[in-house]
C-alpha cells in the first residue's frame, strides 16, 4: 500500500496534523467535499476545487453545500454533482452519503454537524479541522491556522496532508453560466450605456463592526463626481429596499441601487472597473473575477488573511493608526469595546486617491 506522507509545504506538520489512518490515493474513487458555506469563503477557496479535481482526475466529485453558495457551485467545471445541504435533514443526508459509498471526504466547513454526517455517513477516511470537538470524528486532522497566513492556505493543507502539493492558492476563479454572461451583457447594454467607467459598491456587512461609515460613503459618493466614473450599488435582492433608504438620506438622487443574484453579479463584474467595499463576500467576487480593481477595507483581520496583498491591481486599507486594528474580534457576537473608531479614521478622501493612483496609472 502507498500510505500517504504529508507534502513538504505542509505547514508545520509536526504541530499541525495528526494521520489517524492512512490509505492509497490510488484507490479513491468517490470523493465528497462538505461546504464551502459562506460566499467570501468560497470565492477565496475556488481554487482547492481545481486543485482536486487534478489531484484526482479520474474520481467522482461531489459537494455538499448550504444554499448560500449552491448556486455557484452548480457552474463548478471540477466536480460532477452539487448536493443541497439542508441542516434540518442532517439524518437523511448521512443515510444519502453512506448509500453512495464515499472513499473520502475533505471538511473544510470545520463544523461537529458536517464531521459528523460524514461519520454516521461512513465516509472510510475523513479530513477537517480539529475544531468545535471535531477531532474524535475525524481520520485525518488538523489544526486551524488560523491569524498568521493567508486563509486559503488551510485549505491547501488538507490537499497537502495526502501528499497533494497544490498551486496557485491566489489564482481565483469566477463560475458562471452562459445564461450569466448574456443576462450581464444586456444588463449593460440596457441599464449603462455611458463612457463612464464603472465603480460597483455595497455598503452594507452581516457584521456591524466592519460596516464603513454612513457619511463616509455620502462623501466619498459625493467625491467621485470630479472623476469620469459611475458608481453602481450591487446588493443582495433583500437589500434593495435598504439601499434606495440609504440613497435618500444621502440626496444622492439618480444613483442605481441594484440587486442581482449572486451568479449574475459575479458575471456582472465582469463590466466595473472598479470595485469598493469591506472584507466581504462581494469583495471576494470581485476578486476572483479579477478584472475590476478592488478597494477593500479592514479592521477585525489583517489584510493578509484574505486579500492578495501584493497585487498592486487591488489595495487593502485598515487604520494603521488604530493599535486595536485589526482586532481579531471575527464573531459577530464580538463586541468592539472602542466605539470602532478604525472605519471612522478611514476617511472617503484616503479611498479617492487610491482611485486617482489607478487613473493617472492608465494614462
Amino acid at each position: 500500500m502507498n500510505q500517504i506522507k504529508p507534502s513538504l509545504d505542509f505547514f508545520e506538520p509536526n504541530q499541525r496534523l495528526t494521520v489517524k489512518k492512512s490509505f492509497d490515493k490510488s484507490k479513491i474513487n468517490r470523493i465528497l467535499v462538505q461546504g464551502i458555506d459562506q460566499l467570501g469563503g468560497l470565492m477565496m477557496s475556488t481554487p482547492f476545487f481545481r486543485e482536486l479535481r487534478l489531484a484526482f482526475p479520474d474520481a467522482y466529485i461531489v459537494n455538499l453545500v448550504g444554499p448560500l453558495t449552491y448556486e455557484v457551485m452548480q457552474n463548478c467545471p471540477h466536480i460532477d454533482e452539487v448536493w443541497l445541504f439542508d441542516k434540518k435533514q442532517s439524518f437523511a443526508i448521512a443515510k444519502k452519503i453512506r448509500a453512495f459509498q464515499f472513499d473520502l471526504t475533505f471538511l473544510p466547513s470545520g463544523t461537529f454537524r458536517t464531521a459528523l454526517i460524514a461519520f454516521l455517513g461512513r465516509v472510510k477516511h475523513r479530513i477537517g479541522y480539529d475544531s468545535d470537538g471535531t477531532k474524535n470524528l475525524l481520520t485525518i486532522q488538523l489544526h486551524l491556522e488560523f491569524h498568521s497566513r493567508y486563509r486559503p492556505e488551510n485549505i491547501f493543507d488538507l490537499l497537502r496532508a495526502i501528499g497533494i502539493s497544490p498551486h496557485g492558492v491566489y489564482q481565483r476563479e469566477a463560475w458562471v453560466s452562459k445564461e450569466n454572461r448574456e443576462y450581464a451583457k444586456v444588463w449593460k447594454e440596457r441599464a449603462h450605456c455611458k463612457n463612464n467607467k464603472l465603480l460597483g459598491f455595497n455598503p452594507f456587512s452581516t457584521d456591524p463592526k466592519r460596516r464603513w461609515k454612513d457619511e463616509h460613503w455620502k462623501n466619498f459618493l459625493i467625491g467621485l463626481k470630479s472623476y469620469q466614473v459611475e458608481p453602481v450599488m450591487l446588493v443582495a435582492p433583500n437589500e434593495v429596499e435598504k439601499g434606495k433608504k440609504l440613497i435618500a438620506e444621502w440626496r444622492l438622487d439618480g444613483l442605481a441601487v441594484e440587486g442581482h443574484s449572486v451568479v449574475n453579479t459575479l458575471a456582472m463584474l465582469e463590466f466595473f472597473d472598479y470595485v469598493v467595499g469591506v472584507d466581504s463576500g462581494f469583495v471576494h467576487m470581485a476578486l476572483a473575477v479579477n478584472k475590476p480593481h478592488v478597494i477593500a477595507f479592514f479592521n477585525v483581520l489583517p489584510p493578509k488573511s484574505t486579500f492578495p496583498i501584493d497585487n498592486k491591481n487591488h489595495k487593502a486599507l485598515i487604520a494603521e493608526n488604530v493599535l486595536c486594528a485589526p482586532c481579531y474580534l471575527y464573531k459577530f457576537k464580538d463586541v468592539c469595546p472602542n466605539k470602532i473608531v478604525c472605519m471612522k479614521e478611514l476617511q472617503p478622501e484616503m479611498v479617492l486617491e487610491v482611485i486617482n493612483q489607478f487613473e493617472e496609472a492608465t494614462l
